[in-house]
């Protein structure tokens, strides 16, 4: 799970002059109180993501020309796991550990962070998932293979291609410091890619814009060919099967979101999303089911390492699901990706009979999430069903299912039903008696917000309901949801000891664990050790070695 989190300056300043610090101090300092809290390791690729001791990984999420603006936001993602209970502990661990980390930053301000989805000028981000899954089946496969095979050509052309435009950028910055008697300082600028980070923010706007126009245009043929990969190859079956799941999965599991114009949605991810699958971020779009991380595979860490390509011929890969709410709470956090990796289940092993079906038009999913009276249809291989009338399918596929597995080999599936059937209930229960609210407080995050914007009565502004609607989600004992969750313990469903279990050490049974291991025994030593997913370097000159962190022939 990746989550993107919201930072902002509590602050009562009616005229706005406060100053405030820019998005990159704010990613500085809220790194260095995480580093005081554990060991911790810098990345390979990225020099300021930053790895954790319990497995995870800080970046900053942002363009290098928006550093120095205000706001900004900090990705924190969980180890991987191999259960929907151990991710919700690890992600409960995250939470708190960016809660304390932003009460203890050394800066003059009261920093506060949100777990949300959207900001009050219609910014979206959030939440994230990941699965392991099969790529690609029978004669699709080969095709797949295909596909990598050229695009590994591609990079190298387009790697050659890129070296004169690099060394144009560094020379423009060096000229540019010397011009302006600007001198290094910074103790990591020996790195080559610090250097060209150096470079990028030293340069003139427009050589820095000419550079991104470049390189655009460099790897516009790759791009060609990604797009068609994971919109006609890739995941296939996946996402034939789970388009109406994620689409009618909002009346289960969104968070919820008041609008500009001053209408409710069911999920403020859903509302932005304009495509199904596709890249997401090289033209700015959002699709359901995002494969950023292969364009930046090819296009991005092709400077650093051409041979981290040869995993892309494996049969399994990353599965991306962007259209995902950031939960508060523990049931939708745990129903959300359990739901969906026993569904990942059933499609592997073939049992899809009874699934229905949709068009890859985004228009059903924004038809769903702008109703939150839940009587809205659309048009499915079953006819046109509501959104809880495709969950209900689904969870009495996903029972048939596993009443047929032999009871040793189960594992969660009894407990992600019984979750999965309890919240679904929950929503079921307001849309027979729109009155019938108890029941999801603190469990459905959409509906317990729109309780409580429902409690201001006549007085019920834009502005006052936008406050809820933000404040629900802040990550600090005045957030609303934390205060509901203090008078209802039973709304957690993770152990505070588990929490800070998980804060300090990965699941024994993940690649996580080796990779925390490593970030204990030598982030204070003088091996230089750097991390990523799958691997770390460790050492200096010819004793820097590779270490991978999980062997996996598929």
């Amino acid at each position: 799970m990746e989550t993107e989190y919201a930072t902002l300056v509590a602050t009562e300043d009616p005229t706005g002059d406060l100053e405030l610090p820019s998005s990159h101090s704010i990613y500085l300092a809220i790194c260095d109180a995480i580093r005081k809290d554990q060991p911790t390791g810098a990345g390979i690729y990225d020099t300021e993501q930053m790895f954790l001791a319990s497995g995870g990984a800080v970046t900053f999420e942002s363009h290098p020309t928006l550093h120095a603006l205000p706001g900004g936001l900090i990705e924190i993602a969980t180890p991987e796991v191999r259960s929907p209970d151990e991710l919700l502990a690890c992600q409960r661990s995250i939470d708190a550990l960016i809660a304390d980390a932003a009460q203890n930053v050394q800066l003059d301000v009261d920093l506060r962070v949100l777990k949300n989805s959207t900001d009050a000028f219609g910014h979206v981000y959030g939440c994230q998932e990941n699965y392991e899954a099969v790529v690609a089946r029978g004669i699709w496969l080969p095709i797949y293979w295909l596909f990598v095979a050229a695009l590994w050509v591609v990079q190298i052309a387009c790697l050659i291609a890129s070296l004169p435009v690099l060394a144009g950028l560094y020379v423009a910055g060096a000229l540019y410091r010397l011009r302006s008697g600007k001198r290094k300082t910074s103790q990591s600028s020996q790195d080559d890619s610090d250097s060209l980070d150096d470079a990028f923010q030293e340069a003139p706007g427009w050589i820095t814009g000419l550079v991104v126009v470049l390189f655009r245009m460099i790897h516009f043929p790759t791009v060609l060919i990604l797009k068609f990969l994971v919109k006609y190859v890739a995941f296939r079956q996946q996402r034939k099967y789970l388009n109406a799941f994620l689409y009618s999965r909002v009346a289960l599991c969104g968070s919820g979101v008041l609008n500009l114009d001053g209408c409710f949605h069911l999920s403020a991810k859903a509302m932005a999303i304009d495509t199904n699958s596709d890249l997401g971020g090289f033209r700015g779009e959002r699709p359901v089911f995002v494969h950023g991380h292969w364009l930046t595979q090819f296009c991005a860490k092709s400077f650093l390492s051409l041979s981290s390509t040869r995993s892309m011929f494996r049969r399994h890969q990353r599965l991306q699901i962007g259209l995902s709410d950031s939960n508060m709470s523990d049931l939708a956090e745990f129903a959300k990706v359990g739901s969906t990796s026993l569904l990942l289940d059933m499609i592997e092993a073939g049992a899809t009979e009874g699934l229905p079906t949709v068009s890859r038009s985004i228009k059903p999913l924004l038809h769903l999430t702008s109703d939150w009276n839940l009587v809205a249809r659309i048009q499915t291989s079953q006819g046109k069903l509501s959104a809880l009338e495709i969950q209900n399918k689904y969870l009495r596929a996903a029972r048939q299912f596993v009443h047929q597995v032999d009871v040793s080999q189960q594992g969660e599936a009894p407990l992600v039903l019984q979750r999965w059937g309890k919240l679904y209930d929950a929503v079921h229960a307001f849309r027979r008696d729109a009155s019938e609210v108890k029941p999801s407080l603190g469990q459905v995050d959409w509906l317990t917000k729109r309780w409580l914007m429902g409690q201001l009565g006549d007085e019920g502004d834009w502005s006052r309901r936008k406050k809820i609607d933000l404040r629900y989600h802040e990550l600090s004992r005045e957030g609303y949801y934390y205060q509901l969750a203090q008078n209802d313990p039973q709304l957690r469903l993770i152990s505070p000891q588990r929490i800070e279990r998980r804060r300090r050490l990965p699941p024994p049974d993940s690649p996580a664990a080796r990779r925390g291991w490593l970030i204990r025994e030598f982030s204070s030593s003088d091996e230089h050790p750097q991390f990523d997913w799958s691997h770390a370097m460790i050492g200096k000159g010819t004793n820097r070695r590779r270490i991978e962190f999980q062997q996996d022939p598929t």
